[in-house]
């Protein structure tokens, strides 16, 4: 797919839910809880003072309480525009739901295994690519050579990452990880045409 825009990825800082080892994937329980830890702004705000990249157009972000948060720290600090979006949103991880993160290996395990599977009513890697790749199809109708910074959680980001390099969505975990207010091109300098 070629670009007209530049886009970069922004996972979110070490949110509560991270602190406290649980799995909040449903919007109803992340849109107005499981914001930043004290680390995590700290770390959002680290990112700022090292940003890598030419200022953003624009952001937008997953409308979780974590992503918000950071988008707004970016935000303020960059004096861009921002716009929630549900494509953005977590992967949706459905049985394990406000259980302990210790079950997010046995879903990966899956995931290397086959793409489209749904063990415990897990969203597929499928699932979360084509709502973010849509997404980002409506961008590109609607902008013309803007840097646009998606703010969003790990595993659709390393989805998407992992997409955009052209490996089999089931090689997400395999990538370089993208840790909590990382940063990153979406297309690396490398790879552009």
């Amino acid at each position: 797919m070629s670009l007209h825009n530049t886009y970069y990825v922004l996972r979110h800082g070490n949110s509560l839910a991270n602190q406290q080892k649980i799995v909040i994937s449903d919007i109803q329980h992340g849109r107005d809880a499981y914001g930043l830890s004290p680390w995590g702004i700290a770390q959002v705000v680290r990112t700022l003072e090292n940003w890598p990249f030419p200022k953003p157009d624009i952001i937008f972000h997953s409308d979780f309480k974590r992503t918000t948060e950071t988008a707004a720290l970016v935000s303020d600090h960059l004096s861009v525009p921002l716009k929630p979006n549900p494509a953005l949103r977590e992967r949706y991880f459905g049985d394990f739901e406000k259980l302990d993160d210790s079950h997010y290996p046995p879903v990966w395990q899956h995931d290397a295994e086959d793409p489209e599977h749904e063990f415990g009513n897990v969203e597929s890697l499928e699932s979360v690519c084509a709502r973010q790749m849509a997404f980002i199809k409506e961008l590109e109708q609607q902008y013309n050579g803007k840097h646009i910074l998606l703010v969003g959680h790990g595993d659709p980001l390393q989805i998407l990452l992992t997409h955009f390099l052209d490996k089999p969505l089931n090689q997400h975990r395999e990538l370089v990880h993208l840790e909590t207010a990382e940063v990153r091109a979406l297309i690396p300098e490398y790879d552009k045409a």
